[in-house]
């Protein structure tokens, strides 16, 4: 996912800091040939992948303080989206934004794209799902605690909280791309979880059986969430 995320977020990213979980495929490698990217340790310690990262990730941003007019804590199979994003963001600035909710949705396609696609141009088509609505970009001046909760599905920010009148701010997920691509992220995932995970329940939907279920009813429900032609 790494080339398609960077393409997405180049023109409106001055600086990618990606934390990495012991990573032993190519992700290092296309890293470090990126001008812009540091890459930095994501260790997960304890009884639970999912509370171990939680806690780390309230916490990753705040180096951006004084450095930056934006910043996004995103998974790397999220694409926050917005026809002419960096002249929204601008906008937002201006207007005294400081906080960008986003509206969530999980991308669906038959088949993964090429590796040359723009994911939200090619992949154009999801479902709406209340629980990806998660907080986007925001002024880490402004915000003085993010207030992530678990995977970021809610949020409770606190300082000058200041958000958008109209929620434009999508946020497209592109996981469900392709069934083989799927089963295999998937399956990766819930090898991975731990006791307190499984006990907790994070991380249900990466078993076998509801991510083929899932799955297929996106492709049945998906609809058209980026216009064609959209920039």
């Amino acid at each position: 996912m790494l080339p398609y995320y960077f393409r997405h977020y180049d023109e409106v990213v001055d600086h990618f800091f990606i934390h990495d979980n012991a990573s032993d495929d190519e992700s290092l490698a296309i890293c470090a040939a990126h001008p812009r990217v540091t890459v930095l340790p994501l260790v997960l310690e304890g009884d639970s992948v999912c509370q171990s990262a939680f806690e780390q990730v309230n916490e990753f941003w705040h180096g951006s303080r004084g450095a930056a007019d934006w910043t996004a804590v995103c998974n790397i199979d999220e694409f926050f989206w917005v026809p002419g994003l960096r002249g929204y963001l601008e906008k937002c600035r201006a207007d005294g934004v400081s906080y960008i909710p986003s509206r969530g949705y999980q991308m669906v396609s038959e088949k993964f794209p090429g590796l040359d696609d723009d994911l939200a141009r090619t992949i154009r088509t999801g479902v709406w799902d209340p629980h990806f609505g998660k907080p986007s970009f925001f002024n880490p001046d402004a915000i003085t605690d993010s207030g992530f909760g678990m995977a970021r599905h809610s949020a409770e920010p606190k300082g000058e909280v200041v958000i958008p009148d109209e929620q434009e701010m999508m946020l497209l997920h592109y996981k469900y791309i392709g069934w083989e691509y799927l089963e295999a992220r998937h399956a990766e995932l819930h090898a991975r979880m731990r006791e307190r995970d499984r006990e907790k329940k994070w991380g249900y939907h990466y078993d076998p059986e509801l991510t083929r279920r899932d799955y297929e009813r996106f492709l049945a429900e998906a609809v058209e969430v980026v216009p064609a032609g959209a920039g």
